[in-house]
């Protein structure tokens, strides 16, 4: 049986796993975890990877609607491959452990975006910018 902290560094290696399909990140992602999952068996390496290739055919295919529950499906899939990885062999938690941090390197950068929310009422009049100053009446100029 898995400790929580192998565990969740399973769950973490299958986060990685399916956040790097379709990204420049899944050439480092499927390498490793084929090399991981192989165990120096070439046969089981091969397997592995087909694995991995069909995942990121099915993400890439998938309907825009339906693209994050298979997502959620795949790594669910992928963290129970992870924590028997581990079980039989938790020598590999510091390779696997090693991998999930190259692998988040290597993923674009969560795009950050902000909602703002403005309300005038009673013929209040609102002055708002995102970045950036407004200067709002006379500004001091002589003879105004």
């Amino acid at each position: 049986m898995l400790t929580e902290a192998l565990e969740g560094l399973a769950a973490a290696g299958g986060s990685a796993v399916v956040g790097a399909a379709a990204t420049d990140a899944w050439n480092t992602a499927r390498a490793g975890v084929a090399r991981l999952l192989g165990r120096g068996d070439s046969g089981r390496e091969r397997y592995a990877i087909e694995r991995l290739d069909r995942t990121a055919t099915e993400i890439e295919q998938a309907a825009d609607g339906m693209r994050q529950q298979l997502r959620d499906k795949l790594r669910g899939r992928w963290t129970g491959r992870l924590e028997i990885l581990l079980e039989e062999h938790p020598e590999a938690a510091d390779e696997l452990r090693e991998l999930i941090e190259r692998v988040r390197a290597e993923l674009p950068r969560a795009r950050e975006s902000w909602v703002q929310n403005n309300t005038a009422e009673a013929g209040g009049i609102q002055y708002i910018t995102q970045g950036g100053d407004i200067n709002v009446g006379r500004g001091g100029r002589s003879g105004d």
